[in-house]
């Protein structure tokens, strides 16, 4: 087999993907911007706002990153699968 740079047989075992700590922010945040959204951030908490051709509208904030994906989905019309309780 032909040695190709930075594949498992070179790193000697599993790779794993590691992403800096702003990754699951950069999701929200393109979410939003796919759906006629942008992001704020005011000192803790995450402000969301819709694009409007007049002017733009505040939607809401969240001062928990967890929420406000959450919350960025909902307004976005995403639909996440649930949990089941166990």
């Amino acid at each position: 087999m032909p040695f190709i740079p930075g594949t498992r047989r070179q790193m000697g075992g599993t790779m794993t993907r590691q992403h800096s700590p702003l990754y699951p922010f950069s999701e929200v945040h393109k979410l939003a911007q796919d759906h006629g959204m942008f992001v704020v951030v005011k000192g803790d908490h995450y402000l969301l706002y819709r694009r409007m051709p007049d002017r733009n509208v505040f939607l809401g904030k969240r001062s928990s990153a967890p929420a406000f994906r959450l919350f960025v989905e909902q307004c976005a019309g995403v639909h996440r699968p649930r949990r089941k309780a166990a």
